[in-house]
């Protein structure tokens, strides 16, 4: 009796709650976000690397003018509803650069364009080598899970001696579609 109680029990439950076994859909509103300004245009998008979550983001940063321009790593930051949750990190930065506040500037060609993938630093995990590829650099970095809520970035750009700071947000769900 009880290994029948136990299978309708199985059955009733699945067909009562279909939505209990569904994965979950990540999604960004907007996909991408867009800021024009006079001197530049940044681009910052959520990215599924082989996951079904966002891991990554993609910075798209266009210099429109006639000028050299940086973007300036150390002080640029990884926002989480609203707050400061350190910094953005990319294939090829060492750890210790990190650490240390480091991080080579990325310089935009007067013209040019400069798109980089990077990760909040406190979203990633170093595991074994012999479990994940090596970046460029050879540290083993996986991107773990962005989680749901407003994320963005504190861009701070450079250029002529003058900081131009830019905040960047989208909206990160997981939702249980039908």
């Amino acid at each position: 009796m009880p290994k029948k109680l136990i299978i309708l029990t199985v059955i009733f439950v699945s067909l009562l709650c279909p939505a209990c076994f569904q994965k979950p859909t990540w999604i960004s509103t907007p996909a991408s976000q867009t800021l024009n300004s006079k001197s530049y245009d940044a681009g910052f998008e959520p990215l599924k690397k082989d996951t079904e979550f966002f891991n990554w983001f993609r910075l798209t940063v266009v210099n429109k003018t006639g000028k050299d321009m940086e973007i300036d790593w150390n002080r640029t930051k990884y926002l989480y509803e609203g707050k400061n949750e350190g910094l953005f990190v990319f294939s090829g930065v060492d750890p210790e650069t990190v650490k240390n506040a480091t991080i080579l500037k990325d310089i935009i060609p007067a013209g040019g364009t400069v798109v980089r993938d990077i990760v909040p630093f406190k979203l990633i995990a170093f595991t074994p080598l012999r479990e994940q590829s090596i970046d460029t650099e050879g540290h083993n970095i996986v991107a773990g899970l962005i989680p749901a809520g407003e994320n963005g970035i504190f861009l701070v750009i450079l250029q002529d001696g003058k900081s131009a700071r830019a905040t960047i947000v989208v909206e990160i769900e997981s939702r249980k579609v039908d």
